[in-house]
């Protein structure tokens, strides 16, 4: 209908005519056609596409207004931004938003603003594609109909569902409604029910609905379910593969670990070089390219590893089965042998498929104790000279990396400990040992290895490229740095990785060793897949790939589809396999599962951050400011969960963001408040359902009062988790760190592969803390982004 009254006012331009005039001359005499034809007029006008010189009458407007795409980002119900990604975000009035929801890609036309405070104000007049096919959401039963409340209230409407597409589900059910049909006009989206995730009181309720939010499958396809059950879990004798089942070798994992995808073996060489063994499960023999079990893990991309639960991207007969390298059983494999000199150089190497034999699975902490502390169980006695001679290699690796001027980032890690009903018990530390960056060391160099050998196939490959920092980010840290009085000068031309290590290396064991940590990774780029090697800036890598997780990364399965393909093996791959097109889509594909994944892991980590908080609301603690944005500053206690102090909680003075020094400044007083900087603040709300924290600075005498003014007064209750949040690409808040290159349940890359999350991505209100009373000494922690 705005199309038809366009071409119309068009069509008589520049003459102004009578919007029922127009009707008439379009034959629509009256009911709701008559309604809709006013009504697009109206919007027209709002939109700046047609101008009224009085009530009704309306003329083609000669000057149009600039349009642009962008995501819309619901703010509060009153309003919201069309973000931008190479400009400035672009307000959006409640009645300009059109029938544009959360997260949808648009199309936005410029006017002239009402409001001063912002730059750009737009009106949506087209969406462009729709982001939000299912929504997870309450269902509210009514007598002949039912809607359903999404849990995100930057939706910003409910959808209705006709009684009979409700599964039959009660009211206050948490479901997962799929979008039939979209807003129109006035009208509210439709949509069917297709899963009843629970009721209040169900365990694992919570972490459901983050998995349906995030569109994390609970179970295998039926197809996938039958392939699986079909497979040869016989190990065969094959005079094609390279038999290395007499080599002494060992995987060394957390001690939870079930996917063992990797093992290792070292010795040391009659010329004083070392030869190290990289042997990664075989995934490729049992997944057929194109058959239901590798479409499913293409689907999926990476496994997902959740606080209470593990979703693999491969059916557990093989990702705990027959791919897992248990010990004491055959296993097919692939093999990256490696000779490495003094200078941690590769001077020969050899990539095959392989049988080997697991002889002793490990534990990090055990490796940990027998190397560094001659803590030694009898049946790991066997193993100790190859032990020694794997720690030898890895330090000869790490000054390698050292040298080429490889960051090294050294985040404490956390784990929060559930109950058996999900319940939070306490947030653990996980200190990273030499055993971690022992393992870390041997698949670093595994991977860089067959990552210059593919590249030297000139071939089409998939790579993990981490591009260079940008002239802005680099600009925004050497402001911190000066601010923070460091007289360091990072170059404008051509800055390499060894320039920011090298301030790394000169606040180390200062007050600002964290902050200048976190501010090196905020001047990161984002780690992806691509086919394009452009070099890996953080590793200082030149070629470097992902070939060591298959069992739970898809790009890691395509990797070992290329090196057989290379070498003309007889099965394991397609011509798909090589096919530049598809290789461009995979690892594109791959990457956005990745940022999946990763989201969803901090939503339920945060989940339960925020749970385990609940107790300690109105306690005291001591905390670091580690994020300061527009609206405010986060700060962190000891145990790593952080919260946020809302500048309209700052009484004492009227406090500005200070965006080029990045602090806070009281406007009568010149307080000011910086990263790093030591603060008391009092826990006053610990929000599960929003998964936020509240403190204040300092204590509180009236806890009641403060959770009143957060209640009624908070224009940034929803803010946090859309545009100027720290989620949001204007914070600027702490960027998620990547974990080592395994935990212990494996939920992560290499730690060094860390700059895979711009600044923004942290969660929005990276959650909260614990105390520094006795109860909570116990219970103290720091939350580990993964790297």
């Amino acid at each position: 209908m705005k199309k038809k009254v366009l071409d119309f006012y068009k069509s008589i331009q520049p003459h102004a005519y009578h919007i029922e005039d127009a009707a008439m001359d379009n034959h629509i005499r009256g009911g709701k056609d008559l309604e809709m034809f006013i009504r697009s007029a109206k919007m027209l006008a709002r939109e700046g596409v047609l101008t009224s010189s009085r009530p009704d009458v309306y003329q083609y407007a000669e000057q149009q207004h600039e349009e642009y795409e962008g995501i819309y980002k619901g703010y509060r119900k009153s309003y919201g931004f069309v973000i931008m990604p190479d400009d400035e975000d672009i307000y959006v009035a409640e009645q300009n938003k059109g029938t544009a929801m959360h997260n949808d890609k648009v199309r936005v036309r410029v006017v002239p603003s009402n409001y001063t405070k912002h730059k750009r104000e737009g009106v949506i007049v087209d969406v462009i594609e729709r982001a939000n096919e299912t929504v997870v959401g309450t269902y509210d039963r009514q007598q002949h109909f039912g809607f359903v409340i999404p849990d995100d209230e930057r939706i910003g409407t409910d959808i209705f569902v006709d009684l009979k597409n409700t599964l039959d589900a009660r009211s206050g059910a948490k479901v997962l409604v799929k979008i039939t049909k979209w807003p129109e006009g006035d009208k509210k989206p439709e949509g069917i029910i297709t899963e009843i995730l629970g009721y209040k009181g169900d365990v694992g309720l919570d972490i459901n609905c983050i998995m349906a939010n995030h569109k994390i499958p609970f179970n295998f396809p039926d197809d996938v379910i039958k392939a699986s059950q079909k497979i040869d879990t016989v190990i065969h004798e094959d005079s094609d593969r390279w038999d290395l089942r007499d080599v002494q070798m060992v995987t060394i994992d957390g001690e939870d670990a079930k996917d063992l995808d990797d093992a290792v073996s070292g010795r040391k060489l009659p010329n004083g070089n070392y030869e190290l063994g990289v042997h990664i499960a075989d995934v490729s023999h049992y997944v057929t390219s194109g058959q239901a079990i590798d479409n499913e893990a293409y689907k999926r991309g990476t496994s997902v590893y959740l606080v209470d639960r593990v979703v693999p991207m491969l059916p557990e007969v093989l990702s705990n089965g027959i791919c897992s390298l248990n010990a004491h059983e055959d296993r097919y494999a692939m093999t990256c042998m490696m000779e490495i000199n003094k200078d941690g150089k590769v001077v020969h190497y050899r990539i095959r498929p392989s049988i080997i034999h697991v002889g002793r699975r490990c534990s990090y902490k055990e490796v940990y104790k027998a190397l560094e502390e001659n803590i030694i169980p009898d049946d790991l006695q066997d193993f100790m000279p190859m032990l020694r001679d794997l720690a030898e290699i890895s330090k000869i690796l790490n000054a390698m990396r050292r040298r080429r001027g490889a960051l090294d980032f050294d985040f404490p890690e956390y784990k929060v400990l559930l109950d058996h009903d999900g319940t939070p018990l306490r947030i653990v530390k996980r200190d990273r040992t030499m055993a971690e960056r022992l393992i870390e060391e041997c698949m670093l160099i595994a991977n860089e290895t067959v990552a210059t050998h593919l590249e030297h196939t000139h071939r089409t490959s998939v790579y993990r490229i981490h591009e260079n920092p940008s002239e802005e980010k680099l600009d925004l840290f050497q402001k911190v740095l000066n601010y923070l009085g460091q007289n360091l000068v990072l170059s404008t031309d051509g800055v390499t990785p060894r320039d920011f290590q090298k301030i790394l290396d000169v606040v180390k064991g200062q007050d600002i060793e964290q902050v200048a940590q976190i501010m090196t990774l905020r001047s990161m780029q984002q780690a992806k897949y691509s086919t394009n090697n452009v070099g890996h800036f953080g590793l200082a890598s030149t070629c470097y790939t992902h070939f060591t997780s298959p069992i739970r990364r898809y790009p890691d399965l395509m990797v070992h589809r290329l090196l057989k393909a290379d070498m003309h093996w007889k099965n394991g791959y397609s011509k798909r396999d090589v096919d530049e097109a598809f290789l461009a889509g995979a690892v594109e594909h791959s990457s956005i599962q990745e940022q999946v994944a990763t989201e969803a892991e901090r939503d339920t980590v945060d989940l339960k951050k925020t749970q385990y908080m609940v107790p300690f609301v109105g306690e005291v603690f001591e905390g670091t400011i580690s994020s300061i944005t527009s609206f405010g500053m986060f700060v962190e206690l000891e145990n790593g969960i952080d919260g946020l102090v809302h500048m309209s909680m700052m009484n004492d003075d009227y406090y500005f963001f200070d965006e080029e020094h990045f602090v806070l400044v009281g406007k009568r007083t010149g307080k000011t408040y910086h990263l790093g900087e030591k603060v008391t603040v009092t826990l006053v709300k610990a929000d599960v359902e929003k998964k936020q924290i509240d403190f204040v600075l300092g204590e509180v005498n009236n806890l009641m009062a403060i959770q009143e003014q957060l209640q009624n007064g908070s224009d940034y209750a929803s803010s946090r988790d859309g545009y100027g949040s720290r989620k949001g690409r204007k914070s600027s808040g702490k960027s998620s760190k990547k974990s080592s290159r395994r935990d212990s349940n494996k939920s992560s890359h290499s730690k060094y592969d860390a700059f895979s999350k711009k600044t923004s991505k942290g969660k929005s209100s990276r959650k909260k803390s614990n105390k520094t009373t006795k109860r909570s000494q116990s219970k103290k922690s720091k939350s580990k982004r993964k790297r």
